[in-house]
């Protein structure tokens, strides 16, 4: 009965008091969006707005991935407040990442490959991530190098290899997504992972695998033996 009576006062205090007296941690999704946004409108008051947005899209799993455009659709959300949403959304999920990064060794390609399946998950753009890691597999950073497909005009080795050598890497790890879903490399993931890896053996520093990142399930290059 307590912890009743406990819950029910919290449903009293506005979002922001609530997360003040119980933490954050303690607040309902609506409650977050309401404190994201701030404000509703003549027509239409913050709780109801927060609630609009979690009806339309069901959860914030598939709110975090809004566009802009779809995102001001909505009464009461300009451009201010959809770039603040995207803005806590990229937050939260960059530092789950590096949170899940930092944890240990990396002891196989499937770690990386279910991390960046959960990071690269809905991205409408393909990006290649280079995971550098130390003698020990310990990861020293992940890095995005370049947005764009990988071709020889846009992704270099030396782009990579210079962050290599400032970050006393000895070994790497290549990722890229393919937004149409499919995970099938093509001709280009092929010339480019086995230039990556001619180029390590000549600097020491080596490439132990390149993963090709889909709509839910990963490919890895070193395993298919393809590279």
């Amino acid at each position: 009965m307590a912890q009743l009576a406990e819950k029910q006062s919290v449903t009293t205090l506005r979002p922001r008091e609530a997360a003040l007296k119980y933490g954050i941690s303690a607040a309902e999704d609506i409650e977050l969006l309401q404190i994201i946004l701030r404000t509703g409108t003549v027509n239409q008051s913050l709780p109801q707005l927060a609630q609009s947005l979690l009806t339309t899209y069901d959860n914030l799993a598939f709110l975090s991935l809004a566009s802009i455009e779809s995102l001001t659709q909505f009464s009461g959300i300009g451009l201010t407040k959809a770039i603040e949403l995207q803005a806590a959304f990229e937050l939260g999920q960059r530092a789950l990442a590096q949170r899940q990064l930092r944890q240990g060794v990396v002891a196989s390609s499937s770690m990386i490959g279910y991390h960046m399946l959960q990071k690269l998950r809905g991205c409408t753009q393909e990006k290649l991530i280079v995971v550098y890691l130390d003698t020990k597999n310990q990861i020293i950073q992940e890095r995005t190098i370049f947005i764009g497909g990988l071709n020889s005009s846009v992704a270099h080795p030396r782009e990579i290899y210079r962050q290599a050598v400032l970050l006393s890497a000895a070994r790497l790890i290549i990722v890229h997504n393919h937004p149409s879903g499919q995970i099938t490399p093509s001709k280009n993931d092929i010339q480019f992972s086995k230039r990556l890896i001619d180029c390590g053996e000549i600097m020491g520093i080596t490439c132990l695998d390149h993963l090709i990142i889909g709509a839910d399930e990963y490919l890895s290059l070193k395993e298919e033996g393809v590279i």
